[in-house]
């Protein structure tokens, strides 16, 4: 069936006026009375201070002339330093006072490191942390050796990030400023290094901090934010939303590193690797390279700019500069045939393919002296975007944007001022006037306009992910810390994350994004129109914004840039960003709007009882927010709940972030399963909820792909801190129902049955065809027994495509049921999917079930002595169903789950009789085991690893 919008033809309706909408929400302007605050039976914990560890500098190599400065850091409030005596530039200043400092990261992580504060993700410990740190100035001081062989060269400090701005010292000279938490401060310090060195930054809070809502049963979720949105470029959400709480110090201090390098005087700066296919060919790629090369010598120089493509083909390209110059040098395949790239790797998103990584080495030489040197990691792919827009004249053109090839005169090509409306809300931009048209490719109307759709190498990826409010709360976003997530992105089918209001902006999130397959949808640092303020300095963030384009555009992931979420940026804002993105990028679509520009409006956040309202009312075009609650497991709240408030529902839950929808989805739990009785019970039925919903949301795309959808972003997929709401693991990478209800949605080859009308479908996102397929559908009691069968034999499977294979019968006057749909290919059982159903939404009978035991047995395994993997096969000796069986890797002696572990299989149904196959992956671990438990089982060992 195709979903037909209320307007679909262009000239139908007249473009709206771009009325920018005024902002309503300044947050709060007093504190919460006592009585909204939330309550707890516990205390806060009190935080025991660590005694200050001796400081010593370390210069950590991360180039062959370069260092990062990663330990010896110091860290003191500026009103400490009144009246303490002598000059903080001084090597034997006294600074036995200070706290030692993590660097990179926040204050408040340097001082709860020190045992200055409690943890501020358990219980209500937040609130004990006093609000006034994001109202002082601090500074941070390190004294350092200037590295050996270092004479005679230019010497730079470079700053990745600091929050919120910065003033920096050397040796008691002022070496520059920092200005937003996005940009880079690059200083020339050749004249301030000496043998021995104290480099000291003061940190400035914004300007505008707000006071954070706390939520509570009483207060409620409160308002999104509030006056920290003025002084974006800045961490917006820090000031609190309805997904993470106020973190006191709003993320201020030196958060990601700092380096010391060191160059002649010719320099490299943002090199840009341009990737050309002659789509729909892909047999060649052509690169263009582009850098920034700079004199800063006071007399002309020749210099020789050099590249290597993984250290084999080769090019050079001679530069002469006046003294002071910077030039922008470009390199193409018409000058160094070795840009131009047969059979090339192509990099592609998860599940479409491989993804190939390429490096750049890249110098600059004088005399046949390196100078500087760039590394460049990059991606052989182009994307295009598929989407429908007006003419000056009326008509509506479905095209597919290729910005690569596709920009006019260095901009964008389309008036985002002119929104026509398309239907449910969506809007359609047009072409600016003087576009020649001839220039664009031309597409038939399909199933899929007016929407957006991406395309990869030319092939269409159908979207599905979701949101990253931010990494960490507190900014916490070291490689460890943050690649089990994406790696659980992976697992889970997804292709897409979105750094929601640019919260995320940093190398790594982008590097490992790369790496694991997920294209990027990336807002500015702006939120909902007409609800969150607007900045005060546009100049401002604009200078983060560019930054932001150049440092990361090399990245394949990247996909879409957009000025905010939820609306259209300020009408002086809007073209000037949009021209920022073509100028300094030009390889990438710049969507106007988070939403209703050739999307769908976001939401709907809260439960929905009934799953067919996703299928009938919601599952329509590409959507960048669709979320349900989804509480962990009973294990992982212990972690971060104390004893006292975890059952009944406290306030502790609702500081997590449990509020919205939770009438329903608690409701929900007592009346599909029963009433809960303590905390286990109510996670044991919840996950139940939460495989099933966000199944559900994930399947309402399946079936219309590309017949209306192509592209859904969960809200969220990941948590910035202990949360109760949104995510599809918890804090700690534990995966519950919400995690597998999606592995299960987006494996790569699906089976389904729409809630609705019974309509089953094969969902086939690879870019294969196949051949000779076969879905069975088996109905059962709760227990195991059989109900009744059908079968449908397919010839073809279509490659990224939806086929249907039958319309499912399902049993009558039975009080609740199993069906089970399973895809055979070739004879081979490729996907499997459960459904529970109850006519009535009565699923009690699950609770008389007997309990079961499992046996298993190990069929492989590999330790390379940092992971270890073992298949195994389980089995259902019982006389009964296991229900929903959850598997975990576990320390033998404690019992604890051992976390970040990677499970092909969770919340399966085990028939009486059946075996399924298993595999498990996690840090090395001696004396590990493998558990299981589920809705009838207790938990049980299974094996030893």
């Amino acid at each position: 069936m195709m979903l037909t919008l209320g307007i679909a033809a262009g000239g139908e309706a007249p473009a709206q006026q771009a009325t920018p909408l005024n902002p309503t929400n300044f947050g709060l302007v007093s504190p919460q009375p006592q009585s909204e605050l939330p309550q707890s039976a516990t205390p806060p914990q009190q935080a025991v201070r660590k005694p200050k560890r001796p400081v010593r500098a370390l210069l950590e190599p991360s180039g062959a002339a370069s260092w990062v400065l990663s330990d010896g850091w110091e860290l003191a409030q500026t009103d400490q330093l009144v009246g303490s005596g002598g000059s903080l530039f001084d090597p034997a200043y006294d600074t036995s006072a200070w706290y030692n400092a993590v660097v990179p990261g926040t204050v408040l992580t340097s001082l709860v490191e020190a045992g200055v504060y409690p943890d501020p993700y358990y219980g209500l410990n937040n609130l004990s942390i006093p609000d006034s740190l994001c109202r002082t100035e601090w500074w941070y001081r390190i004294r350092f050796p200037q590295p050996q062989d270092a004479a005679g060269r230019r010497a730079w400090l470079r700053f990745d990030g600091i929050n919120y701005r910065a003033d920096v010292w050397l040796n008691g000279r002022k070496a520059g400023t920092v200005d937003g938490a996005f940009t880079r401060g690059v200083f020339d310090v050749t004249g301030l290094l000496s043998a021995e060195n104290v480099l000291a930054v003061k940190i400035r809070p914004p300007h505008n901090p707000g006071i954070p809502h706390e939520q509570s049963k009483a207060a409620g979720r409160g308002p999104n934010g509030g006056q920290l949105c003025l002084d974006g470029p800045t961490f917006i959400s820090s000031e609190g939303w309805d997904w993470i709480p106020g973190i006191r110090d709003r993320n201020i201090g030196i958060w990601q590193d700092v380096t010391l390098e060191f160059t002649g005087d010719v320099t490299l700066a943002d090199p840009q690797v341009i990737t050309d296919l002659p789509l729909p060919d892909t047999s060649y790629a052509d690169l263009t390279i582009r850098a920034e090369v700079t004199n800063h010598a006071d007399e002309p120089r020749r210099a020789v700019l050099r590249g290597t493509l993984d250290g084999g083909a080769g090019f050079s390209l001679p530069v002469e500069l006046a003294a002071g110059e910077t030039r922008t040098v470009s390199c193409t395949p018409a000058e160094c045939p070795a840009l131009r790239i047969a059979a090339p790797r192509l990099w592609w998103p998860n599940g479409y393919g491989a993804q190939e990584l390429y490096t750049l080495q890249l110098a600059v030489e004088q005399d046949g002296v390196r100078s500087d040197a760039e590394q460049v990691r990059f991606g052989i792919r182009e994307l295009t975007y598929e989407l429908s827009v007006d003419t000056p004249a009326g008509e509506e053109l479905r095209i597919d944007f290729a910005p690569t090839n596709d920009l006019c005169g260095g901009e964008m090509p389309f008036d985002s001022f002119h929104r026509r409306p398309a239907g449910d809300g969506v809007v359609v931009p047009a072409l600016k006037p003087g576009i020649d048209v001839s220039r664009l490719r031309r597409l038939e109307n399909d199933g899929a306009a007016p929407f957006l759709v991406l395309r990869c190498n030319g092939v269409r990826i159908f979207c599905r992910g979701g949101n990253w409010g931010m990494d960490d709360g507190m900014k916490r976003v070291s490689r460890e810390r943050l690649e089990p997530a994406f790696r659980l992105h992976r697992e889970e089918g997804f292709n897409m994350v979105r750094n929601w209001t640019g919260e995320s902006t940093e190398e790594l999130f982008y590097a490992l994004c790369d790496e694991y397959g997920m294209l990027v949808w990336n807002d500015f640092w702006l939120s909902t129109e007409g609800y969150n303020q607007n900045v005060n300095d546009e100049e401002l963030f604009l200078a983060n914004a560019r930054e932001t384009v150049r440092r990361f555009r090399n990245h394949p992931s990247l996909a879409v840039w957009c000025p905010r979420n939820e609306g259209y940026a300020t009408p002086t804002l809007e073209p000037r960003l949009a021209a920022l993105v073509a100028r300094e990028d030009g390889t990438r679509f710049y969507s106007p709007n988070s939403r209703y520009m050739n999307l769908r409006t976001s939401g709907p956040w809260h439960y929905l009882a009934d799953e067919s309202e996703y299928f009938l009312r919601h599952a329509f075009g590409f959507s960048t927010e669709l979320g349900t609650p989804s509480v962990p497991t009973a294990e992982t709240m212990r972690k971060f709940i104390p004893e006292a408030d975890r059952w009944p529902i406290s306030d502790t839950w609702y500081y997590h972030d449990l509020h919205f929808g939770l009438p329903e989805y608690c409701e929900a739990v007592d009346a599909l399963y029963g009433k809960a009785e303590s905390l286990d019970d109510f996670c044991r039925k919840v996950q139940l909820i939460n495989y099933d919903s966000h199944r559900a949301m994930l399947e309402a795309w399946n079936s219309r792909m590309w017949n209306s959808t192509s592209g859904v972003l969960l809200w969220m997929s990941h948590p910035a801190w202990p949360s109760l709401e949104w995510q599809t693991y918890s804090w700690d990478f534990e995966t519950h129902g919400s995690f597998y209800g999606c592995r299960k949605a987006c494996e790569p080859l699906h089976v389904q049955m729409n809630p609705h009308d019974g309509q089953v479908l094969v969902v086939n996102t690879t870019r294969d065809a196949l051949m000779h397929g076969r879905v069975l559908a088996t109905c059962y009691t709760p227990a195991g027994k059989r109900l009744g069968r059908q079968e449908a034999a397919l010839q073809e499977i279509a490659a990224n495509a939806v086929t249907p294979a039958m319309a499912a019968v399902l049993p009558e006057n039975v009080e609740c049921y199993m069906v089970r749909l399973e895809l055979y290919v070739d004879g081979k059982r490729v996907s499997v999917n459960d459904y529970l159903r109850s006519p009535g939404r009565d699923f009690t009978a699950l609770n008389r079930l007997a309990q079961v035991r499992l046996r298993a047995r190990r069929m492989a395994r590999q330790d390379d002595g940092r992971a270890t993997a073992v298949r195994f096969e389980v089995s259902n000796p019982s006389a009964v169903t296991a229900l929903a069986v959850k598997f975990n890797v576990r320390d033998g002696r404690t019992g604890e789950a051992i976390l970040p572990a990677y499970i092909s299989e969770g919340y399966i149904h085990l028939l009486p009789g059946e075996k399924r196959m298993v595999e498990a992956e996690c840090a090395s671990c001696e004396g590990a085991v493998l558990s299981a438990e589920g809705y009838n089982l207790e938990r049980q060992t299974l094996l030893e690893l």
